[in-house]
């Protein structure tokens, strides 16, 4: 039975072009003669079929041209990991590629790729936690983020196991009685920022909204002075003793909170190492292996490409991988992705490295991955999911309805009638 590939309605652009690095002078010639053979045998002629890749150098007049010729076979990832050194550089058979039409690829695939070099470590994985604008209580949605071991940021743990936890304590005095070390607020509160000056007697109101971390130091007594009326006198002022709550925010400003405040707020839990401190880095999660488990970004380089951030995840689970890093290879601006060597995405190799060594894109590109590479691959990345599809239906190809729409892709009943493997990219 044939096997009939329905083609996704992506756009293709014009690209730039850019050699392939990194296998042997040898192995290139036999990679070569190789899948050009192969053409041959297919063809029964003396060329091979290749695709070109061009871009002019320099300037606008010039007639000379930079082609990279592309292999009529196609490899995987794993096969790319295996079969070739690195660095290489190849595009993306977009054949059956399944994105929903509300979530477009956030790269383009078209463009050709310099895969960089590969790795393999243990990550996190963690469910995106947003605040509701309407109800104004925190859930998690469908973006997924990975936290590798190395990452280079720290997390704050939560007594919640998911977002729809809603065991809290519902006043200040509540963590105080429980000597709670730290928290973090779920609704909006009052506080008042200590002076700086020891003699001072002013305290600013400060509101806070939902989601700050507070550093609990001790409880305060203090004194108010509140306004009453009575039916002798008309208006009566009272001094009352009250007790605060001292804690520092994350701006380390020292502030008292009220105990009587009420609202909703999670407790803090200690670090599993046993040092003392409140903040873990991903390694100790990784190790403690309690998922799920809600956390708090307390810091770290970038932030990852959600639609929103709060800062909380529900941890999930953590699993080893071994990636592929590389960039799109474009002249007006290079975008760094990271690739599962399992990924089902299959890619084509340029065929004549030699002849394109020299080419400005490829040489900036390759700077670019030798002095960012190993940062990019310590960095928490967002986790975009999509889908392939292939049909097998005897003897005739299908399309979609609409030509120009590749749809969604199917539904889990759908995925076995329809052949759909899903696949991710990190960015």
């Amino acid at each position: 039975m044939p096997l009939v590939i329905i083609v996704s309605s992506l756009q293709r652009s014009e690209i730039c072009v850019c050699p392939v690095y990194g296998h042997s002078r040898q192995g290139a010639k036999n990679l070569k003669r190789k899948l050009e053979g192969r053409a041959d045998m297919m063809n029964g002629s003396t060329h091979s079929r290749t695709n070109s890749w061009r871009e002019k150098n320099g300037s606008e007049s010039g007639a000379e041209q930079s082609r990279a010729q592309w292999s009529t076979q196609s490899f995987t990832a794993e096969d790319i990991v295996q079969q070739f050194a690195l660095p290489q550089i190849v595009k993306c058979n977009q054949q059956a590629i399944l994105v929903k039409r509300e979530v477009p690829l956030p790269i383009n695939l078209a463009q050709p790729i310099l895969l960089h070099d590969k790795r393999t470590i243990r990550k996190l994985l963690a469910r995106n936690v947003v605040l509701d604008p309407t109800t104004h209580r925190y859930s998690e949605n469908d973006e997924t983020v990975v936290i590798p071991a190395d990452y280079d940021g720290l997390f704050l743990r939560l007594q919640s196991r998911t977002a729809k936890d809603h065991t809290c304590h519902r006043s200040i005095e509540s963590l105080a009685k429980y000597k709670a070390r730290a928290f973090l607020n779920l609704s909006k509160m009052a506080a008042f920022q200590i002076s700086k000056n020891p003699q001072s007697n002013d305290y600013q109101q400060i509101t806070y909204t939902s989601g700050n971390v507070f550093l609990v130091d001790k409880v305060f007594m203090g004194t108010a002075r509140v306004k009453s009326e009575s039916i002798l006198s008309r208006k009566s002022t009272q001094i009352q003793q009250i007790k605060y709550l001292k804690c520092r925010d994350e701006k380390d400003v020292e502030v008292l909170i009220p105990m009587s405040q009420p609202g909703e707020f999670i407790e803090a839990l200690p670090s599993p190492v046993g040092n003392g401190r409140m903040s873990v880095n991903a390694d100790s999660l990784i190790a403690s292996q309690k998922f799920p488990i809600v956390v708090r970004f307390i810091s770290g380089r970038n932030r990852p490409r959600l639609t929103s951030f709060s800062g909380l995840f529900t941890l999930l689970d953590s699993f080893e991988e071994t990636t592929l890093f590389g960039c799109i290879l474009d002249p007006h601006g290079f975008t760094m992705l990271e690739l599962p060597v399992s990924s089902p995405l299959t890619f084509q190799l340029a065929l004549n490295t030699h002849d394109l060594y020299s080419h400005p894109v490829v040489k900036k590109a390759l700077r670019l991955c030798d002095a960012k590479g190993h940062a990019y691959f310590r960095e928490l990345k967002y986790k975009f999911k999509f889908a392939q599809r292939i049909l097998q239906i005897s003897g005739r190809r299908i399309e979609p309805e609409d030509e120009n729409d590749p749809g969604d892709p199917p539904s889990a009943a759908n995925s076995a009638k329809f052949g759909v493997t899903t696949t991710y990219i990190y960015l």
